[in-house]
Protein backbone atom coordinates (compact mmCIF):
# COMPACT_ATOMS: atom_id res chain seq x y z
CA UNK A 1 0.00 0.00 0.00
CA UNK A 2 1.42 3.30 -1.12
CA UNK A 3 1.95 6.02 1.87
CA UNK A 4 -0.83 8.00 2.74
CA UNK A 5 -0.98 11.55 4.14
CA UNK A 6 -2.43 11.35 7.62
CA UNK A 7 -6.68 12.48 7.20
CA UNK A 8 -8.22 15.30 7.63
CA UNK A 9 -12.06 14.98 8.97
CA UNK A 10 -14.55 16.77 6.03
CA UNK A 11 -17.79 18.92 7.66
CA UNK A 12 -20.34 17.20 6.21
CA UNK A 13 -23.67 19.06 5.22
CA UNK A 14 -26.80 17.34 6.58
CA UNK A 15 -28.90 16.05 4.01
CA UNK A 16 -26.21 16.05 1.30
CA UNK A 17 -24.96 12.49 -0.05
CA UNK A 18 -21.66 11.33 0.13
CA UNK A 19 -19.66 11.52 -3.13
CA UNK A 20 -17.33 8.70 -3.72
CA UNK A 21 -14.26 11.04 -3.21
CA UNK A 22 -15.16 12.30 -0.02
CA UNK A 23 -16.05 8.95 0.80
CA UNK A 24 -12.96 7.70 -0.61
CA UNK A 25 -10.90 10.47 0.87
CA UNK A 26 -12.79 10.35 4.54
CA UNK A 27 -13.56 6.44 5.19
CA UNK A 28 -11.22 4.57 2.93
CA UNK A 29 -7.98 6.81 3.23
CA UNK A 30 -8.76 7.29 6.69
CA UNK A 31 -9.23 3.43 7.17
CA UNK A 32 -5.89 2.75 4.86
CA UNK A 33 -3.76 5.14 6.77
CA UNK A 34 -4.28 3.87 10.11
CA UNK A 35 -3.65 0.21 9.00
CA UNK A 36 -0.14 1.54 7.59
CA UNK A 37 1.09 3.65 9.89
CA UNK A 38 5.07 4.96 9.74
CA UNK A 39 6.72 2.38 11.72
CA UNK A 40 10.53 2.30 11.54
CA UNK A 41 12.94 -0.30 12.78
CA UNK A 42 16.90 0.38 11.86
CA UNK A 43 19.67 -1.92 13.51
CA UNK A 44 23.37 -1.43 12.88
CA UNK A 45 24.81 -4.52 11.44
CA UNK A 46 28.75 -3.06 11.28
CA UNK A 47 30.89 -1.67 14.44
CA UNK A 48 31.19 2.09 14.80
CA UNK A 49 33.79 3.49 16.87
CA UNK A 50 32.76 6.12 19.77
CA UNK A 51 35.13 8.92 20.58
CA UNK A 52 35.35 8.87 24.61
CA UNK A 53 33.44 11.14 26.21
CA UNK A 54 31.27 12.26 22.91
CA UNK A 55 27.88 11.73 22.26
CA UNK A 56 27.98 9.93 18.78
CA UNK A 57 24.78 9.34 16.16
CA UNK A 58 24.67 5.82 15.60
CA UNK A 59 24.68 4.40 11.72
CA UNK A 60 21.72 2.02 10.97
CA UNK A 61 22.41 0.20 8.07
CA UNK A 62 19.58 -2.49 8.19
CA UNK A 63 16.21 -1.78 7.87
CA UNK A 64 13.60 -4.44 9.34
CA UNK A 65 10.57 -1.88 8.54
CA UNK A 66 10.09 1.22 7.08
CA UNK A 67 6.90 1.72 5.69
CA UNK A 68 7.13 5.24 4.88
CA UNK A 69 10.66 5.62 3.19
CA UNK A 70 12.33 7.65 5.65
CA UNK A 71 15.29 5.54 6.23
CA UNK A 72 18.51 5.67 3.97
CA UNK A 73 21.17 2.94 4.93
CA UNK A 74 23.42 4.78 2.87
CA UNK A 75 23.08 8.44 3.07
CA UNK A 76 22.60 9.63 6.77
CA UNK A 77 22.04 6.56 7.88
CA UNK A 78 21.86 7.04 11.69
CA UNK A 79 18.47 9.36 10.52
CA UNK A 80 14.83 8.49 10.31
CA UNK A 81 13.03 11.67 8.50
CA UNK A 82 9.69 11.95 9.37
CA UNK A 83 7.40 12.01 6.25
CA UNK A 84 4.31 13.44 7.43
CA UNK A 85 3.27 15.14 10.62
CA UNK A 86 2.82 13.88 13.72
CA UNK A 87 3.36 12.27 17.39
CA UNK A 88 6.00 9.33 17.29
CA UNK A 89 6.73 7.09 19.50
CA UNK A 90 10.28 6.15 19.59
CA UNK A 91 13.15 4.49 21.69
CA UNK A 92 16.67 3.48 20.62
CA UNK A 93 19.45 1.38 22.01
CA UNK A 94 23.11 1.66 21.82
CA UNK A 95 25.43 -1.48 22.49
CA UNK A 96 29.24 -1.83 22.92
CA UNK A 97 32.07 -4.10 23.25
CA UNK A 98 33.29 -5.50 25.78
CA UNK A 99 35.14 -3.17 28.22
CA UNK A 100 34.73 -3.03 31.95
CA UNK A 101 35.50 0.56 32.47
CA UNK A 102 33.30 3.74 32.72
CA UNK A 103 30.04 4.51 31.82
CA UNK A 104 27.27 3.56 29.11
CA UNK A 105 24.59 5.72 27.61
CA UNK A 106 21.88 6.04 25.15
CA UNK A 107 19.52 8.92 24.29
CA UNK A 108 17.58 10.42 21.67
CA UNK A 109 17.83 13.18 19.39
CA UNK A 110 15.62 15.54 17.23
CA UNK A 111 17.14 17.34 14.51
CA UNK A 112 20.42 16.92 16.32
CA UNK A 113 19.08 17.93 19.54
CA UNK A 114 18.83 15.59 22.89
CA UNK A 115 14.99 15.06 24.06
CA UNK A 116 14.96 15.68 27.89
CA UNK A 117 14.32 12.08 29.68
CA UNK A 118 15.31 10.15 26.75
CA UNK A 119 18.89 9.71 28.29
CA UNK A 120 19.59 5.70 30.15
CA UNK A 121 23.52 6.04 31.64
CA UNK A 122 25.23 3.14 34.00
CA UNK A 123 28.36 2.03 35.05
CA UNK A 124 29.77 -1.09 33.43
CA UNK A 125 31.63 -3.64 35.11
CA UNK A 126 30.54 -5.84 32.22
CA UNK A 127 33.34 -8.15 30.02
CA UNK A 128 30.43 -8.22 27.60
CA UNK A 129 29.15 -7.06 24.94
CA UNK A 130 26.46 -3.98 26.44
CA UNK A 131 23.38 -2.87 25.58
CA UNK A 132 22.03 0.59 27.21
CA UNK A 133 18.22 1.17 26.21
CA UNK A 134 16.17 4.56 25.85
CA UNK A 135 13.33 5.08 27.73
CA UNK A 136 10.22 5.11 25.17
CA UNK A 137 9.31 8.96 24.37
CA UNK A 138 6.68 10.79 22.80
CA UNK A 139 8.08 12.95 20.48
CA UNK A 140 5.96 15.70 17.70
CA UNK A 141 8.22 15.68 14.36
CA UNK A 142 6.92 17.53 11.37
CA UNK A 143 7.42 16.41 7.58
CA UNK A 144 11.43 16.68 7.19
CA UNK A 145 12.30 16.78 11.11
CA UNK A 146 14.90 13.52 11.59
CA UNK A 147 15.55 11.41 14.63
CA UNK A 148 18.35 9.11 16.16
CA UNK A 149 19.70 7.36 18.48
CA UNK A 150 23.04 8.17 20.26
CA UNK A 151 25.27 6.44 22.19
CA UNK A 152 28.20 7.53 25.08
CA UNK A 153 30.93 6.06 26.47
CA UNK A 154 33.62 6.92 28.81
CA UNK A 155 36.05 3.97 28.61
CA UNK A 156 38.94 6.17 28.51
CA UNK A 157 40.02 4.33 25.01
CA UNK A 158 42.07 7.05 23.29
CA UNK A 159 41.42 7.40 19.15
CA UNK A 160 39.44 5.06 17.87
CA UNK A 161 37.64 4.78 20.72
CA UNK A 162 35.15 1.86 21.81
CA UNK A 163 33.42 0.06 19.42
CA UNK A 164 29.72 -0.73 19.03
CA UNK A 165 28.63 -4.10 19.78
CA UNK A 166 27.22 -5.65 17.24
CA UNK A 167 25.83 -9.63 18.06
CA UNK A 168 23.13 -12.31 16.54
CA UNK A 169 19.90 -11.05 19.27
CA UNK A 170 22.04 -7.73 20.10
CA UNK A 171 22.53 -4.82 18.38
CA UNK A 172 22.37 -0.92 18.36
CA UNK A 173 18.92 -0.37 17.14
CA UNK A 174 16.11 2.74 16.67
CA UNK A 175 12.31 2.26 17.23
CA UNK A 176 9.93 4.72 15.25
CA UNK A 177 6.01 4.31 15.33
CA UNK A 178 3.69 7.14 14.32
CA UNK A 179 0.84 7.62 17.10
CA UNK A 180 -1.62 10.56 16.25
CA UNK A 181 -1.66 13.46 14.47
Amino acid sequence: MPALPVPVPADEVPGASIASALWNAQVRDGIGYLLNEPVFVGTQTSSQNVLHNTWTALNLNTEQFDTYGGHDNVTNNSRYTAQVPGFYAVCGIACFTANATGVRAARIHVNGNVVQGSCQMFMTQNTNITGVATPLRTVYLSAGDYVEVAGYNNSGLASPGLSTGVAADLASALFVLWSHA
